[in-house]
């Protein structure tokens, strides 16, 4: 009878445990966040650092590098007007600005890499 009540205080704390850690999340002064809950956005950006919290198994945290993000182009040869072949390798830097923005029309820096090759390899 005591190890049943003690393992069921156990499996509570514990349960209780894990509630409480995956509620909260740590921004740090490179990032900015954005709540989504069942795929919506919640509240506005979080750019401030520090602990902030959530509704556990509904809310997600969705990172954002506030920093400047740097996109390498492929190396490439392009024709001069006089018809030589020049290399050119092309790069860019940019950032985040609207992060909610950012979130709905991209989702993540992979999809705006995949974008930045397409709009930026096209030109050169």
């Amino acid at each position: 009878m005591n190890n049943s009540k003690s393992l069921f205080i156990i499996i509570v704390v514990l349960a209780v445990l894990i509630v409480i850690f995956s509620a909260a999340y740590t921004v740090n002064e490179t990032q900015q966040v954005v709540i989504t809950q069942f795929g919506e956005t919640v509240g506005a950006p979080i750019s401030e650092p520090g602990i902030h919290f959530k509704i556990p198994l509904v809310q997600k945290a969705n990172f954002f590098d506030k920093r400047f993000l740097e996109w390498d182009g492929d190396r490439d040869q392009v024709p001069t007007k006089d018809r030589r072949f020049i290399w050119v390798d092309t790069y860019a830097r940019w950032r985040i600005d609207d992060p909610l923005l950012f979130l709905q029309r991209v989702t993540n820096e992979r999809g705006a890499q995949s974008r930045l090759d397409d709009i930026l390899d096209s030109e050169t």
